[in-house]
């Protein structure tokens, strides 16, 4: 299967919405935050594409940190299609934000995932990632 990975465009939205509810089951209104995405500096939307179709997707930001004196990056969403699964989309694409990361000088990258996700944790594992602590999240 051959794949491309890029930049997310504003023509991508539509599909972009359509794996973002499948992501979270949120039914929310996403098409001006995945806009404000797709335009930040400080972030990088990448979609991978299979046969001209948009199919998984990686959410990184880049923000300064004082205690590593440094930029760092958090992978906040990933999610490949059902269907594309366990064909190395992830991994190609985390090895995008890597590189993307490295040509930033970031010093750390931070990724979470749920508890129970077991398939994602053995998958930063494999890609040399270490568990590093507890995420806890407050809505204000």
């Amino acid at each position: 299967m051959s794949i491309t990975i890029r930049l997310a465009r504003e023509e991508d939205i539509p599909v972009l919405e359509e794996l973002f509810l499948d992501f979270s089951n949120w039914n929310l209104q996403r098409s001006e935050t995945l806009l404000k995405a797709i335009k930040d500096p400080n972030g990088e939307l990448l979609v991978t594409e299979s046969n001209g179709q948009v199919v998984a997707f990686l959410h990184q930001i880049f923000y300064i940190d004082p205690l590593h004196a440094g930029l760092n990056s958090d992978i906040t969403s990933l999610f490949v299609k059902e269907g594309y699964r366990r064909k190395g989309i992830a991994s190609s694409m985390i090895e995008k934000a890597v590189e993307n990361a490295k040509r930033r000088n970031v010093i750390e990258i931070h990724v979470t995932t749920r508890e129970n996700n077991r398939t994602a944790m053995e998958l930063y594992e494999k890609l040399e990632f270490t568990k590093e602590g507890v995420l806890f999240e407050k809505n204000p």
